[in-house]
């Protein structure tokens, strides 16, 4: 089997007849102009036709990209078997259909599937998360796509190992993919990505792979309020250093394009020296800009947001459930004074008292409180009394879908302004996320 590196957290697994493609980006940004590709692919529009099967691990749309899909000629499509796990808004799987693909196939969680002979697979979703892991198994050996599944502590990689076994071939982030504090909190991301190669080392050895191909982080942060995360991004050769140096495994670095034959040696020094040189240069690429959104628009979105997510919901149950977040709140904010904090929050709950989360809109020069109960309001706070602070326009997608909360945490476009204070806004949102795991409509604003 030949494994073809195609760009970020894409490959294709070739052993005829089955040429399986995995998670395939190939243009454009993700998470609201937050990411771009690090290196772009060579993998263009005439090569699908080399495809007969397409693989998601999950609906990042760094993995499901539906403008990739859409490049893909219909004819070409109709000849393309999609492959998912199950899912129960079968969101992916009715999106797919909708395009025209050949068959859409919902892989049980955890059962070996054939697709030809010599070539098995099986996928099972992470920990009740929407992300998935795929094990193919072919007589030159298994491999294992771990893509972004949150395997961090050894007690999780060894539960993985119990379901996988030792593997050929792993494939595995290495560096960091969301926000890590404000552009001060230099020493903080760098140690995030410090334990990001630790994560990679415990998953080599305990999986005990005999390769080990790093992926799934060639991305720059693209956007001119978050382009900061760069700095704490560790290349792709820190990465391979510490694999060839901690564990009993060979790094397999590719470049867009290379293709490597599963379980011969490697030189990655040209595909290392091609990511280093692509990462010197991101300061000279195009960022991104916001627009200012009019607040008028805002609140009507923050409406329309607060009514999808308290639905059918009682008006008390809900205050209850913001009530709890209130207290949860006083317990973080006096944790040095624990008696007083519990005090404060059970006075909180005596009262039924909510603290919506107050932001500060940068472009407005503006503060706004927003809860669930009563959407999003003018304030009159300085921008130090503040929770949390980020453009109109980045307020506004998280508002617009039930992700957008999962989409601003990732694409880091905003800024503490108290410690800790992006968490109230997120406790709010995170319910929409938790709500979009059922939703029925692919990417449908609100």
């Amino acid at each position: 089997m030949k494994i073809e590196f195609v760009a970020h957290a894409s490959v294709v697994l070739r052993r005829d007849p089955v040429h399986l493609l995995c998670d395939p980006w190939l243009a454009g940004t993700a998470f609201d102009d937050g990411w771009a590709l690090l290196a772009d692919p060579v993998f263009g529009t005439e090569d699908f036709a080399t495809v007969t099967h397409l693989w998601f691990s999950h609906e990042h749309p760094d993995h499901f990209s539906p403008r990739t899909l859409a490049m893909i000629p219909e004819p070409v499509r109709q000849q393309i078997t999609v492959l998912f796990h199950e899912s129960l808004d079968r969101k992916v799987a009715l999106h797919c259909e909708k395009l025209g693909f050949g068959r859409v196939v919902e892989l049980p969680s955890g059962q070996w599937q054939t697709l030809a002979e010599g070539f098995e697979l099986k996928c099972e979703t992470w920990e009740g998360s929407d992300d998935s892991w795929l094990l193919v198994r072919t007589p030159e050996g298994t491999v294992l796509n771990l893509n972004d599944c949150q395997a961090n502590s050894q007690a999780q990689v060894d539960a993985l190992h119990a379901k996988t076994g030792d593997v050929d071939v792993l494939l595995t982030q290495f560096s960091i993919s969301a926000w890590a504090g404000n552009a001060e909190d230099q020493a903080r991301r760098e140690a995030g990505a410090v334990t990001m190669l630790e994560r990679t080392v415990r998953q080599t050895r305990t999986l005990k792979a005999k390769h080990v191909i790093p992926f799934a982080s060639f991305v720059w942060f693209c956007h001119e309020e978050n382009f900061y995360m760069n700095s704490a991004m560790r290349p792709v050769g820190d990465a391979a250093a510490w694999i060839a140096g901690q564990t009993e495994a060979q790094p397999v670095v590719l470049y867009p394009g290379d293709r490597w034959a599963l379980g011969s040696v490697h030189d990655s020094e040209l595909a290392i020296k091609r990511y280093a040189a692509d990462l010197a240069g991101i300061g000279e690429r195009q960022r991104y800009h916001g627009t200012t959104i009019d607040i008028a628009s805002l609140m009507t979105a923050a409406e329309r947001f607060s009514q999808r997510v308290i639905g059918d919901r009682s008006a008390l149950r809900v205050r209850l459930s913001a009530v709890k977040l209130n207290a949860a709140y006083q317990l973080r904010r006096h944790s040095r004074r624990r008696l007083w904090g519990r005090l404060r929050a059970l006075m909180e709950i005596a009262l039924l008292r909510i603290r919506p989360a107050r932001i500060w809109l940068t472009d407005h020069k503006r503060s706004f409180d927003y809860c669930l109960l009563r959407h999003m309001e003018p304030a009159g706070y300085s921008r130090e009394d503040c929770d949390v602070e980020m453009s109109s326009e980045a307020l506004l997608f998280a508002f617009r879908f039930l992700w957008g909360g999962e989409t601003l945490m990732i694409n880091g476009r905003f800024r503490e302004v108290a410690e800790d204070g992006s968490r109230q806004l997120f406790e709010y949102l995170g319910i929409a996320c938790e709500m979009n795991k059922g939703a029925g409509a692919l990417a449908r604003p609100l």
